[in-house]
């Protein structure tokens, strides 16, 4: 998952925060996340989260060069004060800087340019929400303010490091602790918003936060990865066990600030811990490859057809253009492996159907849920045979896995009829599906929320499948991309289009690599392409799925992973989805998938 996700706003959803203020001179301070207003700071799991009311945000206001004036800014009744006018922020440019959470404990003068910052050793519970700091720095100009509205963009000011740590046994010990080395000391510049630890820091043992089974997090100061120095500690039973560190994780030496590293150990018998290999970019270069269980041809440039203006020759089982400058197209059949769950009433223009324009997450993760069930079917028959198909009389049967090209796919209206038309997550809809964790959705019956509790809890209550994961660097996205399709997992995806900010949800199905190993094209279904060549009269049933194949590459933005041939669209989240096999072998021990 990406760290930077705490500033994100759900996929397909843009809101503008209305105050009611008239321009008096007042300033009206917005402080987004990645430039979605945000209205709580509530911190999930995935890093994601909003500002409340009773939220308290620490902001310093340049007065002369090197010199700044400190105040604490609170939300009440959604608005943040003391009131600020205009005049009070000082003439001609002024450098401002915002952090979360704030401290009381600062001087109001600051005379060194300095925020200093300390990071907790223990992260276990309060530790780590102090330690975790959110920063914005921007220069305004007081003569100059569009609507009296300043607007301030959070990130993260520190990097996190993710330990997913499993056993060969199966399952943890219940004591297990789990510590980091890292650097605890350090300040924010003032000027420039750089945050960098102090000179002469060392690092030193941090007890990790608990996120879940074998799950563990911390936040520390940015630093150099040193090969051979300790680095992660496993505690059991009074015995430590510990993982030195490597001279790379992902590609890169540098823990760096506003990103976050994902380590996967393995305990093993002896209670010491292993690395699980990276994958050999060798064993990648120059292929094609679908997501686990998908039959369909991979896209071979020299056999595209291309086939516009006549929509009715679109063919089935070959790739294919609808015009020179189209991108390649395969058309769904039932036999292929994938699904293409679309939107049908984008812009509430029907009135037969729910309005639908920003469930993309429910569609990416319909697509993912038809997929996950398929390859499930012979423990789903095994579940219901024990539990019974009907686990929620006062609540919509579970909905068919099949997928059939003509008709709508029950999965995706569950989610059409029971939730918001609001912009969300797809990992959160596939969990919810399975052991009913409402989290961040939006139901429209409140007790969905109290008294769902998944369509497989018996099972799968407590035990998350799909998980979030941000792509801030290029090794991040090919190590995630490669994971899932090594572990027969699944893929969604979120993109964003600048400089609109519209993040859209969607599923890759496959991706092609280059000379390197590096994936340079995704195989995806966009969920809002549905019209995109809607023919009367056509024979085509398949006309409305289809598979489009667009290239990937990568340079240095702060979203480094480029989709498509322009240079502002880009992937900032990939969702792994896991077919849970451990946990279905667990419950069913007698039964055998056909892939098994």
């Amino acid at each position: 998952m990406l760290l930077a996700l705490l500033l994100l706003g759900a996929a397909c959803r843009h809101e503008e925060l209305d105050t009611g203020f008239d321009n008096d001179g007042y300033v009206e301070f917005l402080f987004t996340k990645d430039g979605n207003v945000s209205t709580r700071a509530d911190i999930a799991e995935d890093g994601s989260g909003t500002f409340a009311n009773g939220d308290r945000i620490g902001l310093y206001i340049e007065q002369n060069t090197g010199t700044y004036r400190h105040i604490v800014l609170t939300r009440e009744n959604d608005t943040w004060t003391p009131r600020l006018k205009k005049s009070e922020l000082g003439d001609g440019l002024v450098t401002l800087n915002a952090y979360y959470p704030a401290r009381d404990d600062i001087q109001n003068e600051i005379t060194d340019g300095m925020h200093m910052h300390p990071v907790s050793n223990d992260q276990q519970a309060e530790g780590y929400e102090a330690s975790d700091l959110l920063w914005s720095n921007k220069t305004v100009s007081t003569g100059s303010i569009p609507g009296n509205r300043i607007e301030m963009p959070f990130g993260h000011a520190l990097h996190r490091l993710v330990m997913n740590i499993e056993s060969k046994e199966g399952k943890l010990p219940e004591d297990l602790a789990v510590s980091v080395r890292g650097l605890t000391q350090g300040c924010a510049y003032l000027f420039t918003g750089q945050v960098t630890p102090a000179e002469g820091s060392e690092t030193e043992w941090i007890t990790a936060r608990k996120l879940g089974e074998g799950r563990y997090c911390a936040v520390f100061y940015p630093q150099k990865l040193k090969q051979g120095e300790k680095w992660v500690k496993i505690s059991i039973d009074g015995k430590e066990s510990v993982y030195k560190s490597p001279a790379t994780v992902g590609g890169s030496s540098s823990l760096e600030a506003g990103r976050q590293t994902t380590l996967r150990l393995t305990l093993k018998q002896n209670g010491a811990v292993e690395p699980e290999p990276e994958p050999d970019p060798s064993e990648w270069a120059d292929s094609k490859h679908w997501v686990y269980g998908i039959k369909s041809p991979v896209c071979n440039p020299d056999e595209v057809v291309t086939c516009f203006p006549d929509l009715e020759s679109f063919p089935t089982g070959k790739w294919f253009k609808a015009g020179e400058y189209s991108p390649e197209y395969l058309n769904w059949s039932p036999e292929c492996g994938w699904y293409d769950c679309d939107k049908r009433n984008m812009f509430g223009s029907y009135p037969d159907f729910i309005e639908d324009g920003n469930l993309c997450w429910a569609a990416a993760a319909s697509n993912l849920l038809h997929w996950w069930m398929h390859h499930n079917r012979a423990y789903i028959e095994a579940y219901d045979r024990k539990y019974g198909t009907d686990l929620y009389p006062d609540f919509p049967s579970r909905p068919s896995m099949e997928f059939v090209g003509t008709k709508e796919s029950g999965i995706f209206d569950l989610f059409r009829e029971n939730f918001a038309n609001l912009g969300n997550w797809d990992y959160a809809a596939v969990n919810w599906f399975l052991n009913g964790t409402v989290g961040r959705l939006y139901p429209n019956d409140s007790d969905i929320e109290t008294k769902f509790q998944g369509y497989f809890k018996e099972v799968f209550a407590g035990i998350s499948v799909a998980t979030l994961n941000q792509m801030l660097t290029k090794e991040d996205f090919n190590r995630t991309v490669k994971d899932a399709l090594s572990r027969r997992q699944a893929l969604g995806f979120v993109r964003l289009a600048m400089p609109d900010r519209d993040y859209h949800d969607m599923v890759i199905w496959g991706a092609e690599f280059d000379e390197a190993g590096d994936v340079s094209a995704i195989y995806y279904v966009d969920n809002n392409d549905y019209y995109n060549f809607e023919g009367t009269g056509s024979d085509n049933d398949y006309q409305h799925h289809r598979m489009i194949r667009t290239p990937i590459w990568y340079n240095d933005d702060m979203w480094p992973v480029h989709m498509g041939t322009g240079k502002s669209t880009f992937i900032i989240t990939l969702t792994t989805v896991d077919l849970g096999r451990d946990i279905w072998q667990k419950a069913f021990p007698e039964v055998r998938a056909e892939d098994e």
